[in-house]
């Protein structure tokens, strides 16, 4: 399987999608319309050959580009703190 590269602005969108925020809520976080927002998830699946938003949450965690607040073991995951608090801390704008 082929998978390309993302711009920064789907990398950011795919961070935020990770995140479990709607489009709506990316569109002002980022301060483009929704109507962008879906088009550029629509780009990421399809540079990704993926169907949803989960698959989309797991290429963003494997690629690395979501932090973890504290220094967690997997046992604490469950702990409301797996987030960075700030939205775009992890975004590049």
């Amino acid at each position: 399987m082929d998978i390309k590269p993302l711009s920064n602005r789907e990398r950011d969108v795919a961070v935020l999608v990770a995140k479990g925020k709607k489009d709506v809520e990316i569109a002002k976080l980022l301060f483009i319309s929704r109507r962008r927002v879906g088009e550029i998830i629509f780009n990421i699946k399809e540079k990704w050959g993926i169907t949803s938003r989960v698959e989309i949450g797991i290429g963003a965690f494997c690629f690395g580009w979501l932090q973890f607040k504290d220094d967690h073991s997997w046992r604490d995951l469950s702990s409301n703190t797996f987030y960075l608090d700030d939205d775009l801390n992890e975004i590049q704008i």
